[in-house]
C-alpha cells in the first residue's frame, strides 16, 4: 500500500510542477515549434504532390 501512496505522490507533485507559469511557458513554446514545424512539411508535402518536379533547396 504504501508504494500506491509514493506512485499518486510523486504524479501529483509531477502534475503540480507542469502547473507552474515557467513550465507552462516551455510546454506553450515547444507545442508552438512543433505545429510550426508541421505546417512547414505539410507545405512541402502539398508542393511535392501538386508539383512532382519541385526540390526544397
Amino acid at each position: 500500500m504504501a508504494g500506491c501512496d509514493d506512485q499518486s505522490n510523486v504524479i501529483e507533485r509531477a502534475v503540480l510542477k507542469l502547473g507552474e507559469p515557467e513550465n507552462q511557458a516551455r510546454l506553450l513554446q515547444t507545442a508552438w515549434l512543433i505545429s510550426l514545424l508541421m505546417m512547414v512539411l505539410g507545405f512541402i508535402i502539398i508542393l511535392k504532390t501538386i508539383f512532382p518536379n519541385f526540390t526544397v533547396t
